[in-house]
């Protein structure tokens, strides 16, 4: 069977086991959702699953080619409850990914819905494929 090497999910998994062991020193943890981001002909599509965060905490936020999402997504222990394991991440994540300037920074659009934020950043009309009409002539 062949398998392909994919070096992001690498990248992404370091980070995830990195925020684990930074965090079992501190108290509210650090954490990094799963992420798509997909190219087609309308722009950058970013999908980031984000159960259990609750609206008001999300954030996004562009600035020259960068685009920023933060949110905080946290648990509390109800009285007469006893935690014995928890392993859903809490606390609060920022997560910065840098777009390059052939999208438009002034329409992105953002939706959250089903615990997934999905984020448009449309591309700039100067770099969309466009039909060049020939005239026939002299």
């Amino acid at each position: 069977m062949l398998q392909s090497w994919n070096p992001w999910q690498e990248l992404e998994e370091f980070q995830r086991r990195l925020s684990r062991a930074a965090n079992s020193r501190e108290e509210g943890s650090l954490w990094a959702p799963a992420t798509d981001i997909v190219e087609d002909a309308d722009g950058l599509h970013l999908y980031l699953d984000l159960p259990g965060v609750d609206q008001s905490t999300l954030e996004v936020t562009t600035e020259q080619n960068t685009l920023t999402v933060k949110a905080t997504r946290s648990y509390s222990k109800k009285e007469g409850q006893t935690v014995h394991h928890q392993g859903r991440p809490q606390g609060t994540f920022t997560r910065t990914f840098n777009i390059p300037s052939s999208f438009d920074f002034s329409k992105v659009s953002a939706r959250f819905t089903d615990g997934v934020l999905s984020v448009l950043v449309p591309r700039s009309e100067s770099t969309k494929a466009r039909k060049i009409e020939v005239s026939v002539g002299q």
